[in-house]
C-alpha cells in the first residue's frame, strides 16, 4: 500500500540526511585543515588527514553497515588501489555500549523467562560491545559457564536500510558510468547485503558452530566452544565460555610453555582441512577470533562470516597450488578456469604465457617466503585483464589464508604452505579417482538418463501439441542486442555444421580403413598360395581403403578454404 511505501521512503530520506550531514562535517573539517583557513586552525598541520584516512574516519562515522562494507572492500584489489586497502584494513567495528538494562531486557524476551531460572549467575555488566552486538557472562544452573551474545536493538531495520541506499547508489552508478560495467557494482552490493544479512541471524551462526563441531569431531587441535540451540534465537546466541591465551602475544606464549611451531602449523593445517578436505570454512581466522589453550590447541569463535566451495573449485585449488610448485603454466591456467568456473577461454595461450612471466617473479624464493597474498592478487589482476569474474567466495578464501598467514608470521615462524598442501591434493586425488567416487558418477548419470527416457515422451508430446496449435517460432540473438538469425541464415549455419560433421565421420571411418585393412594369406583348396618360397599376402580390402582416404582428405581440405574464404 502507498502508506508502507511512503514510510519507506520517509526513513530512506532521513537516513540519507544523516549521511549527508556526516559526509559535510568531515568535508568542513578537512577543509579548515587544507583550505585558506589552515594557518588559523592548523598551523602545524597535527590534524591533516590523507584523502585515504579522511574515507576511513567518514565510514567509521557512517555506521556498522558501512564499516562491513569497508572492511570488505579491503580484500579487494580489484576496487581498491593498494594505499587505499591498507588504510581500510584499520576500520573497527566499534560502537558505543548500549545500557546494560535494555540487554537485560532483550535476553529475557528471546528466552522467554526470568534470568534468574536459566541461570544461577549472570553478571549484569557486558564485557565487551560491537557495532552488531554485546556480550554478556553468566553460569547455567547446571553449573557450565556461558557467553551470551546479545544482537542490538533495531540494527537489523538500519543495516536493510542501509543495504537498499547502497543499491539505489550502485544503480545510478552503473547507469550514469557505462565504463566501469566490467565489475558488476550491482551484483557486488547484493552479495554484500547477504553477508550482512547473514551475520545478523544468529541461528546461522549457531549451525555454522555445530556443522564445524561435526567436521573437526576427535581432531585435538582445534576445539569449537559448544553451542546451547535449548537458550538461543536469531538474536541472541549462548555458547561455552572459553579460557585460552591470545596467539598475537608470542612472549606470553613462551612463558606458558606454548610452541610456536606446533600452533602455528595447527593453525595453517585446520584451515587447509576446513578449505581442501570440507569445502567450508571460517572467513574470518583473525587473531581477536583464536585462543590457544592446553597442548596447544586452537580454539575458534565467531562463525558469523562463513564461505564455501564447489567440489570443482577445491580440485581447481589444488591444481592451482600443485602446477605453482612444478611450474607449470598450462596446469595453472586450467586450474585458474575450474576456480573461476569458466569453460572455456578464446586466448588460452596468451594467459598460459603471462601465468609463466608471473611464476618467474617467485621463482627464487622459497616456497616459506612467498607471499601467498601477493601471488592470488597478481593472479586475480591477470584474470580480470582477460574479463574473467572472480567469485566472491574466492576472495573470502584469499582473506582467510592471507589471515591465516598473518597468525603465523605473529608468531615468529615461516610454513611452507605449498608442502603443506600436498598431503590434502593426495588424498583428494585418491577421492577423485577412487571406486566410490566413480561409482558414485556412474550411478548419477544413470539416473539422469532414466529421467530423460520417462520425461522424453511428455515432451515431445509438448512439442507436437504447440506446433499443431501455433507452429514452432524461434529468434535466436547472438551477440549484441539486437543482433538475430534470419531463418536463411540459421538454415546456413545448420547446413555447414552438418557437412562438418559429416566430413568427420567420413575421415575417421576412412582413417580406421587403413588401420584395419590388415594383410591376409592367400589360400587356394585349404592350402596357402605360395610364391619364390613364401605365401602370396593379399590386404583385405585391397587398395580401396587408400583411394577412399585421400579422396576424403582432398575434400576436408576443399571445404576448409571454402568455408575460411566465405567467412573473410
Amino acid at each position: 500500500m502507498w502508506i508502507f511505501r511512503f514510510s519507506s521512503n520517509l526513513k530512506n530520506f532521513f537516513r540519507l540526511l544523516s549521511i549527508i550531514r556526516i559526509i559535510v562535517g568531515h568535508y568542513l573539517a578537512n577543509w579548515f585543515t587544507t583550505g585558506p583557513l589552515r594557518v588559523i586552525f592548523d598551523p602545524r598541520g597535527k590534524n591533516r588527514k590523507t584523502r585515504s584516512e579522511r574515507l576511513r574516519l567518514i565510514i567509521e562515522d557512517l555506521g556498522p553497515t558501512f564499516i562491513k562494507f569497508g572492511q570488505i572492500v579491503a580484500d579487494r584489489p580489484d576496487i581498491a588501489s593498494e594505499g587505499l586497502r591498507t588504510e581500510l584494513k584499520k576500520l573497527q567495528s566499534s560502537a558505543r555500549p548500549m545500557p546494560d538494562d535494555i540487554a537485560i531486557q532483550i535476553i529475557e524476551n528471546e528466552i522467554g523467562a526470568d534470568i534468574d531460572t536459566i541461570f544461577s549467575e549472570f553478571n549484569p555488566h557486558h564485557i565487551a560491545s560491537a557495532s552488531i552486538a554485546q556480550v554478556y557472562l553468566a553460569t547455567l544452573q547446571t553449573g557450565e559457564k556461558v557467553v551470551l551474545k546479545v544482537q542490538r536493538p533495531n540494527i537489523r531495520n538500519k543495516i536493510r536500510l542501509d543495504i537498499k541506499l547502497l543499491q539505489i547508489f550502485a544503480r545510478k552508478i552503473q547507469a550514469q558510468y557505462p565504463e566501469i560495467s566490467n565489475f558488476n557494482l550491482i551484483r557486488f552490493i547484493e552479495d554484500f547485503g547477504d553477508i550482512m544479512l547473514k551475520e545478523l541471524d544468529f541461528m546461522n551462526e549457531l549451525s555454522n558452530m555445530m556443522r564445524f563441531t561435526h567436521m573437526f569431531k576427535g581432531d585435538d587441535r582445534v576445539y569449537i566452544p559448544k553451542v546451547y540451540s535449548k537458550y538461543s534465537t536469531s538474536k541472541l546466541l549462548v555458547m561455552e565460555f572459553i579460557e585460552g591465551e591470545a596467539p598475537d602475544n608470542l612472549a606470553n606464549l613462551i612463558t606458558k610453555g606454548y610452541d610456536a611451531k606446533i600452533i602455528a602449523e595447527n593453525g595453517v593445517n585446520v584451515i587447509l582441512s576446513m578449505i581442501l578436505r570440507h569445502g567450508f570454512f571460517h572467513a574470518d581466522p583473525h587473531s581477536g577470533n583464536l585462543f590457544i589453550r592446553g597442548d596447544n590447541q586452537l580454539v575458534m569463535i565467531d562463525f558469523g562470516m562463513c564461505a564455501s566451495l564447489k567440489p570443482k573449485q577445491i580440485d581447481g585449488l589444488i591444481d592451482f597450488l600443485i602446477g605453482f610448485s612444478d611450474g607449470n603454466p598450462h596446469k595453472i591456467a586450467k586450474a585458474l578456469l575450474k576456480l573461476t568456473e569458466v569453460d572455456n577461454l578464446r586466448d588460452m595461450e596468451s594467459l598460459e604465457f603471462e601465468i609463466k612471466e608471473l611464476t618467474q617473479k617467485y621463482t627464487y624464493f622459497d616456497y616459506d617466503n612467498v607471499d601467498i597474498s601477493g601471488l592470488f592478487t597478481d593472479t586475480f589482476k591477470l584474470l580480470m585483464k582477460y574479463g574473467i569474474t572472480i567469485p566472491s567466495s574466492l576472495y573470502m578464501l584469499l582473506k582467510t589464508l592471507v589471515t591465516i598467514q598473518k597468525v603465523a608470521e605473529s608468531l615468529q615462524v615461516k610454513l611452507d604452505l605449498i608442502a603443506m598442501v600436498k598431503p590434502y591434493a593426495k588424498e583428494k586425488i585418491k577421492e577423485r579417482f577412487g571406486w566410490k567416487n566413480i561409482k558414485s558418477k556412474l550411478v548419477s548419470s544413470a539416473e539422469d538418463y532414466l529421467y530423460l527416457i520417462e520425461t522424453l515422451p511428455k515432451d515431445i508430446k509438448a512439442i507436437v501439441t504447440n506446433f499443431k496449435q501455433d507452429g514452432i517460432k524461434h529468434n535466436i540473438r547472438l551477440g549484441e542486442e539486437g543482433n538475430s538469425i534470419g531463418n536463411n541464415q540459421l538454415r546456413w549455419h545448420i547446413y555447414r555444421l552438418g557437412s562438418i560433421m559429416l566430413l568427420g565421420i567420413l575421415l575417421i571411418s576412412a582413417t580406421l580403413l587403413k588401420v584395419f585393412n590388415v594383410q591376409i594369406v592367400i589360400s587356394k583348396d585349404g592350402r596357402p598360395v605360395m610364391k619364390d618360397g613364401e605365401p602370396v599376402m593379399q590386404e583385405i580390402f585391397g587398395n580401396f581403403p587408400d583411394v577412399f582416404f585421400v579422396t576424403v582428405v582432398i575434400l576436408c581440405i576443399f571445404a576448409a578454404l571454402r568455408m575460411t574464404f566465405r567467412a573473410r
